[in-house]
Protein backbone atom coordinates (compact mmCIF):
# COMPACT_ATOMS: atom_id res chain seq x y z
CA UNK A 1 0.00 0.00 0.00
CA UNK A 2 3.15 2.43 0.01
CA UNK A 3 2.92 2.82 -3.76
CA UNK A 4 -0.88 4.07 -3.28
CA UNK A 5 0.27 6.60 -0.33
CA UNK A 6 2.84 7.42 -3.06
CA UNK A 7 0.64 7.83 -5.61
CA UNK A 8 -1.83 9.95 -3.20
CA UNK A 9 0.52 12.18 -3.02
CA UNK A 10 1.40 12.74 -6.23
CA UNK A 11 -1.97 13.51 -7.20
CA UNK A 12 -2.74 15.47 -4.63
CA UNK A 13 -0.49 18.15 -6.50
CA UNK A 14 -1.98 18.17 -9.23
CA UNK A 15 -5.86 17.39 -8.44
CA UNK A 16 -8.23 19.49 -7.25
CA UNK A 17 -8.77 18.61 -3.55
CA UNK A 18 -11.43 16.15 -2.29
CA UNK A 19 -14.72 17.45 -1.34
CA UNK A 20 -15.60 18.13 2.47
CA UNK A 21 -18.35 15.83 3.59
CA UNK A 22 -19.92 17.25 5.84
CA UNK A 23 -21.98 14.47 7.98
CA UNK A 24 -24.32 16.10 10.04
CA UNK A 25 -25.73 17.35 7.03
CA UNK A 26 -26.26 14.21 5.16
CA UNK A 27 -27.99 12.47 8.09
CA UNK A 28 -30.32 16.20 8.61
CA UNK A 29 -30.87 16.09 4.11
CA UNK A 30 -31.18 12.00 4.31
CA UNK A 31 -34.78 11.76 3.20
CA UNK A 32 -34.94 14.07 0.62
CA UNK A 33 -31.35 13.22 -0.92
CA UNK A 34 -33.12 9.35 -1.13
CA UNK A 35 -36.02 10.41 -2.86
CA UNK A 36 -34.05 12.55 -5.18
CA UNK A 37 -32.00 9.67 -5.69
CA UNK A 38 -34.79 7.46 -6.37
CA UNK A 39 -36.49 9.31 -8.64
CA UNK A 40 -33.00 9.94 -10.85
CA UNK A 41 -32.60 5.94 -9.99
CA UNK A 42 -36.41 5.13 -12.03
CA UNK A 43 -35.55 7.66 -14.58
CA UNK A 44 -31.97 6.47 -15.50
CA UNK A 45 -33.81 2.58 -15.67
CA UNK A 46 -36.79 3.93 -17.94
CA UNK A 47 -33.97 5.43 -20.39
CA UNK A 48 -32.39 2.16 -21.00
CA UNK A 49 -35.70 0.91 -22.48
CA UNK A 50 -34.52 2.12 -26.11
CA UNK A 51 -31.19 0.28 -26.21
CA UNK A 52 -32.86 -3.03 -24.52
CA UNK A 53 -35.22 -3.13 -27.64
CA UNK A 54 -31.90 -2.41 -30.03
CA UNK A 55 -29.93 -5.16 -28.47
CA UNK A 56 -33.27 -7.33 -29.27
CA UNK A 57 -33.93 -6.22 -32.71
CA UNK A 58 -30.38 -7.01 -33.56
CA UNK A 59 -29.99 -10.12 -31.79
CA UNK A 60 -33.45 -11.63 -33.37
CA UNK A 61 -35.41 -11.52 -30.49
CA UNK A 62 -38.39 -10.49 -31.77
CA UNK A 63 -40.81 -12.58 -29.69
CA UNK A 64 -39.31 -10.76 -26.44
CA UNK A 65 -40.48 -7.84 -28.52
CA UNK A 66 -44.20 -8.51 -29.19
CA UNK A 67 -44.99 -9.67 -26.01
CA UNK A 68 -43.83 -6.00 -24.41
CA UNK A 69 -45.08 -2.65 -25.75
CA UNK A 70 -43.11 0.30 -24.81
CA UNK A 71 -45.84 1.35 -22.05
CA UNK A 72 -45.70 -2.36 -20.46
CA UNK A 73 -41.83 -1.73 -20.80
CA UNK A 74 -41.54 1.99 -18.58
CA UNK A 75 -43.90 0.35 -15.82
CA UNK A 76 -41.63 -3.24 -15.65
CA UNK A 77 -38.72 -0.97 -15.67
CA UNK A 78 -40.68 1.86 -13.57
CA UNK A 79 -41.85 -0.76 -10.84
CA UNK A 80 -38.20 -3.14 -10.90
CA UNK A 81 -36.29 0.59 -10.15
CA UNK A 82 -38.33 1.71 -7.13
CA UNK A 83 -37.63 -1.74 -5.58
CA UNK A 84 -33.76 -1.87 -6.97
CA UNK A 85 -32.85 1.87 -6.24
CA UNK A 86 -34.91 1.90 -2.81
CA UNK A 87 -32.80 -1.30 -1.25
CA UNK A 88 -29.00 0.04 -2.53
CA UNK A 89 -30.39 3.72 -2.02
CA UNK A 90 -30.99 2.56 1.65
CA UNK A 91 -27.83 1.16 2.07
CA UNK A 92 -26.01 3.26 0.99
CA UNK A 93 -27.43 6.08 3.04
CA UNK A 94 -28.37 4.74 6.19
CA UNK A 95 -26.81 0.99 6.81
CA UNK A 96 -23.26 2.30 5.00
CA UNK A 97 -23.08 5.58 6.70
CA UNK A 98 -20.50 4.70 8.58
CA UNK A 99 -18.45 4.83 5.70
CA UNK A 100 -19.00 8.51 5.61
CA UNK A 101 -18.90 8.15 1.75
CA UNK A 102 -22.93 8.86 0.63
CA UNK A 103 -24.16 11.70 -1.10
CA UNK A 104 -22.86 14.99 -0.38
CA UNK A 105 -23.22 17.02 -3.07
CA UNK A 106 -26.78 16.59 -3.40
CA UNK A 107 -27.37 16.99 0.36
CA UNK A 108 -25.08 20.18 0.23
CA UNK A 109 -27.41 21.75 -2.70
CA UNK A 110 -30.83 20.03 -1.27
CA UNK A 111 -29.77 21.88 2.20
CA UNK A 112 -30.26 25.06 -0.36
CA UNK A 113 -26.78 26.10 -0.89
CA UNK A 114 -26.39 27.74 -4.37
CA UNK A 115 -24.99 25.83 -7.53
CA UNK A 116 -22.15 27.23 -7.59
CA UNK A 117 -21.14 27.23 -4.13
CA UNK A 118 -21.80 22.91 -4.35
CA UNK A 119 -19.95 22.56 -7.62
CA UNK A 120 -16.45 23.35 -7.77
CA UNK A 121 -15.49 24.15 -10.99
CA UNK A 122 -12.20 22.79 -11.43
CA UNK A 123 -13.52 19.41 -10.06
CA UNK A 124 -16.31 19.45 -12.74
CA UNK A 125 -13.44 19.81 -15.43
CA UNK A 126 -11.40 17.15 -14.11
CA UNK A 127 -14.18 14.78 -14.04
CA UNK A 128 -15.26 15.73 -17.99
CA UNK A 129 -11.36 14.63 -18.69
CA UNK A 130 -11.53 11.95 -16.48
CA UNK A 131 -14.72 10.77 -18.30
CA UNK A 132 -13.32 11.26 -21.83
CA UNK A 133 -9.46 9.89 -20.92
CA UNK A 134 -11.24 6.65 -19.70
CA UNK A 135 -13.46 6.06 -22.31
CA UNK A 136 -10.17 6.59 -25.37
CA UNK A 137 -7.87 4.28 -23.08
CA UNK A 138 -10.21 1.25 -22.86
CA UNK A 139 -10.99 1.71 -26.61
CA UNK A 140 -7.40 1.84 -27.52
CA UNK A 141 -6.80 -1.12 -24.88
CA UNK A 142 -9.18 -3.12 -27.25
CA UNK A 143 -7.97 -2.22 -30.59
CA UNK A 144 -4.58 -3.25 -29.39
CA UNK A 145 -5.82 -6.93 -28.32
CA UNK A 146 -7.28 -6.92 -31.18
CA UNK A 147 -3.88 -7.61 -32.62
CA UNK A 148 -2.24 -9.23 -29.91
CA UNK A 149 -5.53 -11.96 -28.96
CA UNK A 150 -8.44 -11.36 -30.98
CA UNK A 151 -12.16 -11.93 -29.34
CA UNK A 152 -13.43 -13.88 -32.20
CA UNK A 153 -16.09 -12.31 -34.53
CA UNK A 154 -19.19 -10.55 -33.01
CA UNK A 155 -22.92 -12.07 -33.48
CA UNK A 156 -24.24 -8.68 -33.67
CA UNK A 157 -23.59 -5.16 -34.35
CA UNK A 158 -23.91 -2.42 -31.59
CA UNK A 159 -27.06 -0.32 -31.02
CA UNK A 160 -26.58 2.78 -32.92
CA UNK A 161 -25.78 5.80 -31.20
CA UNK A 162 -29.04 7.26 -29.94
CA UNK A 163 -29.88 4.06 -27.65
CA UNK A 164 -26.28 3.64 -26.68
CA UNK A 165 -26.66 7.37 -25.66
CA UNK A 166 -29.49 6.12 -23.79
CA UNK A 167 -27.80 3.32 -22.54
CA UNK A 168 -25.07 5.47 -21.28
CA UNK A 169 -27.09 8.47 -19.45
CA UNK A 170 -28.96 4.87 -17.49
CA UNK A 171 -25.82 3.52 -16.35
CA UNK A 172 -24.18 6.26 -15.17
CA UNK A 173 -26.78 6.39 -13.16
CA UNK A 174 -27.94 3.42 -11.46
CA UNK A 175 -24.90 1.12 -12.11
CA UNK A 176 -22.99 4.27 -9.79
CA UNK A 177 -25.82 4.06 -6.97
CA UNK A 178 -25.75 0.43 -6.98
CA UNK A 179 -22.39 -0.10 -7.46
CA UNK A 180 -20.98 2.73 -5.73
CA UNK A 181 -23.10 3.96 -3.48
CA UNK A 182 -24.54 0.92 -2.62
CA UNK A 183 -22.14 -1.96 -2.47
CA UNK A 184 -18.90 -0.30 -2.19
CA UNK A 185 -20.22 2.17 1.04
CA UNK A 186 -21.56 -1.76 2.58
CA UNK A 187 -17.99 -3.23 1.95
CA UNK A 188 -16.44 -0.75 3.77
CA UNK A 189 -19.03 -0.63 6.76
CA UNK A 190 -18.34 -3.92 6.30
CA UNK A 191 -14.06 -3.79 6.77
CA UNK A 192 -14.45 -1.41 8.96
CA UNK A 193 -16.88 -3.52 11.47
CA UNK A 194 -14.43 -6.28 11.09
CA UNK A 195 -11.17 -4.44 12.08
CA UNK A 196 -13.17 -2.24 14.66
CA UNK A 197 -12.50 0.97 13.22
CA UNK A 198 -14.45 4.13 13.17
CA UNK A 199 -13.00 5.86 10.64
CA UNK A 200 -12.11 4.19 7.44
CA UNK A 201 -8.81 4.47 6.53
CA UNK A 202 -7.12 4.69 2.86
CA UNK A 203 -6.61 1.05 2.37
CA UNK A 204 -9.95 0.02 3.40
CA UNK A 205 -11.63 2.53 1.33
CA UNK A 206 -9.09 1.30 -1.52
CA UNK A 207 -9.88 -2.79 -1.03
CA UNK A 208 -13.43 -1.77 -0.88
CA UNK A 209 -13.14 -0.01 -4.53
CA UNK A 210 -11.37 -3.07 -5.89
CA UNK A 211 -13.72 -5.39 -4.52
CA UNK A 212 -16.43 -3.92 -6.03
CA UNK A 213 -15.10 -2.87 -8.96
CA UNK A 214 -14.20 -6.95 -9.43
CA UNK A 215 -18.24 -7.49 -9.02
CA UNK A 216 -18.84 -4.59 -11.77
CA UNK A 217 -16.80 -6.76 -14.28
CA UNK A 218 -18.57 -10.41 -13.13
CA UNK A 219 -21.61 -8.91 -13.39
CA UNK A 220 -21.28 -7.41 -16.73
CA UNK A 221 -20.04 -10.96 -18.43
CA UNK A 222 -23.76 -12.03 -19.13
CA UNK A 223 -24.38 -8.64 -21.38
CA UNK A 224 -21.56 -9.66 -23.38
CA UNK A 225 -23.53 -13.14 -24.64
CA UNK A 226 -25.58 -10.49 -27.67
CA UNK A 227 -22.40 -9.93 -28.63
CA UNK A 228 -19.83 -12.35 -28.37
CA UNK A 229 -19.80 -16.18 -26.87
CA UNK A 230 -18.65 -16.92 -24.21
CA UNK A 231 -14.79 -17.72 -24.14
CA UNK A 232 -11.99 -17.29 -22.07
CA UNK A 233 -10.67 -14.28 -23.92
CA UNK A 234 -14.61 -12.58 -23.93
CA UNK A 235 -14.92 -13.00 -20.14
CA UNK A 236 -11.74 -11.78 -19.26
CA UNK A 237 -11.58 -8.88 -21.23
CA UNK A 238 -14.81 -7.98 -20.05
CA UNK A 239 -13.70 -8.24 -16.33
CA UNK A 240 -10.02 -6.55 -17.18
CA UNK A 241 -11.94 -3.75 -18.96
CA UNK A 242 -14.57 -3.33 -16.12
CA UNK A 243 -12.42 -3.43 -13.23
CA UNK A 244 -10.09 -0.16 -14.94
CA UNK A 245 -13.24 1.69 -15.19
CA UNK A 246 -14.81 0.28 -11.98
CA UNK A 247 -12.07 1.49 -10.25
CA UNK A 248 -11.57 4.55 -11.40
CA UNK A 249 -15.45 5.53 -10.64
CA UNK A 250 -14.78 4.51 -7.33
CA UNK A 251 -12.47 6.66 -6.86
CA UNK A 252 -13.90 9.55 -8.30
CA UNK A 253 -16.78 8.53 -5.88
CA UNK A 254 -14.45 8.84 -3.00
CA UNK A 255 -13.12 11.82 -3.96
CA UNK A 256 -15.59 14.24 -5.15
CA UNK A 257 -18.48 12.21 -4.62
CA UNK A 258 -21.51 10.30 -5.97
CA UNK A 259 -22.85 12.76 -8.44
CA UNK A 260 -18.87 12.94 -10.34
CA UNK A 261 -18.80 9.30 -10.28
CA UNK A 262 -22.04 9.33 -12.35
CA UNK A 263 -20.43 12.36 -14.83
CA UNK A 264 -17.36 10.28 -15.51
CA UNK A 265 -19.55 6.77 -16.11
CA UNK A 266 -21.48 8.86 -18.29
CA UNK A 267 -18.85 10.45 -20.04
CA UNK A 268 -16.37 7.58 -21.05
CA UNK A 269 -19.65 5.52 -21.84
CA UNK A 270 -20.33 7.91 -24.51
CA UNK A 271 -16.54 7.67 -25.48
CA UNK A 272 -17.02 4.21 -25.27
CA UNK A 273 -19.86 3.20 -26.66
CA UNK A 274 -21.43 6.18 -28.99
CA UNK A 275 -18.71 7.28 -30.22
CA UNK A 276 -15.85 4.09 -30.40
CA UNK A 277 -18.77 1.16 -30.44
CA UNK A 278 -16.09 -1.25 -30.13
CA UNK A 279 -18.78 -3.79 -31.04
CA UNK A 280 -20.36 -2.21 -33.90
Amino acid sequence: MANINQYEKYMNLSLPKPITRNLENQIKWRWKTFWFLLTIFVVGAIANIPHSKAVKELSAKTIELENYSTLQSIISNGITALIVGSIFIWIGLWISAKAGLGAPLISEKLSGKPFSKVFDKNIVVISLFSGIILGALILGLLKIQEFILPIGTAKANHPSAIPSLFASFSAGITEEIIFRLGIMSLLITIIQFLVKLKTASNRIIWIGNILTALSFGLVHIPMSHNYFDQTPIVIGTIILGNVITGTTFGWIFWRYGLIMAMLVHFISDVVLHVIGSPFG
